[in-house]
């Protein structure tokens, strides 16, 4: 029996980053040897997966708008996802919302995952504020 194996591409991609944070992930790229591709801010309605380059996933016909900054990482390993986290850091490009490509959402679309990343975010920032007061859940 032979495995099945997916070809997952090494590529970030930007949605409503201003132009300089775009500029800053290009030249990351090109540091730490990956695509960036900057994604039109109506791919609400594109999968994760098509966005990120997955054979077999095609660019919905509907298009629907984001106002949010999010950025998805495909085919990057630890070492490299941390050295990209480093270099924006250090470059001034935050990006709140950030994610991998997971078999898990690699078919939900963009604003899906917009959605879930900022009910993360703030559940995380909540929980870092309650920490700070002295205050933990239980």
């Amino acid at each position: 029996m032979k495995a099945r194996t997916i070809t997952v591409p090494k590529v970030a991609v930007g949605v409503n980053l201003s132009d300089e944070k775009n500029a800053v992930m290009e030249m990351i790229a090109k540091s730490v040897s990956f695509e960036y591709r900057n994604a039109p801010s109506d791919c609400g309605t594109d999968t994760v997966g098509c966005l990120c380059g997955l054979k077999g996933y095609v660019k919905s016909d509907e298009r629907s708008s984001l106002s949010e900054e999010l950025l998805i990482f495909s085919g990057l390993d630890g070492k490299d996802l941390n050295k990209v986290l480093e270099l924006m850091r250090n470059n001034g490009a935050s990006v709140p919302l950030k994610a991998m490509l997971t078999v898990n959402n690699k078919d939900w679309t963009i604003s899906a995952l917009a959605q879930e990343l900022a009910r993360e975010h703030e559940y995380m920032n909540n929980r870092k504020q309650g920490d700070t007061d002295g205050q933990k859940e239980v």
